[in-house]
């Protein structure tokens, strides 16, 4: 039960991501933002590292180089967190051009994108009722986003195909935690995860993120922006590390439909039509996602 609320939390966390993502891009370029959550996140964890380890009674320089003394540990953060860096600016960018209506949508795809990537890359071969719930999952997901009034003029646009690429990044990114990131615990593991990201994301940024035109002075970037750091970074990253250990990343990647329920909730509630979301369409897909939920926890516990 208690994996059950974390990753329900999860959940929340990141579907909080997808509306806050999509106000933030008023105030600093996609590529600003994601660097500055990055960088602040990783000091803030770096700081609650030390103090961990000197109530240990651990030297923090020496746990601090203990971190990179094997070459292939160094090399598997390096990809985990490159790809972590590739979703998000993939997110950022989209919302220039599309909602996070239509994200969220589009999110449902990467479940079934990690199985694929399990299958082809740890040759990991998920049964067939598995795989039916990923599919259901996908459909009750879509009837929830669907199902109420404030979606009814879902439309492509030209976003939506670069979220698409971001979202196989962010599977490849939680299958990889799964075959990698048991060598480390999940504050040292959210660390390494943070710096590398940093250092994938300063040339970028440098070059491309157009940090002269950075609101800072803006009580809306700060807002927004610590939010998307404390909340949907440093929580996000470290619950997911437990996680993924503790329940696996197909259950992780399951819980992921829920995402389109939070959202399809925000969005009713801020446009005061609650009471659209009480019909069949709804309804339906909240019955899909019991069904996904169970079919894929089934086979995950034989």
């Amino acid at each position: 039960m208690s994996h059950t609320i974390t990753l329900l939390v999860w959940a929340w966390l990141m579907a909080s991501s997808f509306i806050v993502s999509g106000l933030i891009v008023d105030y600093a370029s996609p590529i600003a933002t994601s660097t500055f959550r990055f960088f602040l996140a990783c000091l803030i964890m770096f700081c609650v590292l030390v103090v961990r380890w000197r109530k240990k009674g651990l030297k923090a320089s020496d746990q601090f180089k203990a971190l990179f003394v094997c070459r292939n540990q160094v090399f598997h953060y390096v990809i985990i967190s490159g790809a972590l860096v590739g979703f998000f600016i993939g997110l950022f960018a989209a919302l220039q051009s599309t909602t996070p209506l239509n994200t969220s949508v589009l999110y449902t795809l990467v479940p079934l994108i990690g199985v694929f990537i399990a299958r082809v890359w740890l040759h990991e071969i998920s049964p067939w009722l598995r795989i039916l719930g990923f599919v259901i999952g996908s459909c009750g997901a879509i009837l929830v986003l669907f199902s109420t009034q404030a979606i009814g003029d879902f439309e492509w646009h030209s976003g939506d195909l670069i979220f698409i690429g971001a979202c196989v990044l962010l599977a490849l990114h939680v299958v990889s935690v799964q075959k990698w990131g048991r060598s480390l615990e999940a504050l040292s593991g959210a660390f390494m995860m943070m710096l590398f990201g940093c250092i994938w994301l300063l040339p970028i940024a440098l070059f491309w993120g157009d940090l002269e035109k950075v609101q800072w002075q803006t009580s809306g970037f700060w807002f927004y922006g610590l939010y998307l750091t404390v909340f949907t970074t440093l929580f996000t990253f470290v619950l997911q590390q437990r996680l993924v250990v503790a329940v696996g990343a197909s259950r992780l990647l399951a819980f992921s439909y829920t995402i389109p329920v939070w959202v399809a909730l925000f969005v009713s509630v801020t446009n005061a039509r609650v009471f659209s979301l009480f019909n069949w369409g709804f309804l339906a897909g909240l019955l899909c996602l019991g069904v996904a939920l169970f079919l894929i926890d089934r086979k995950q516990s034989e």
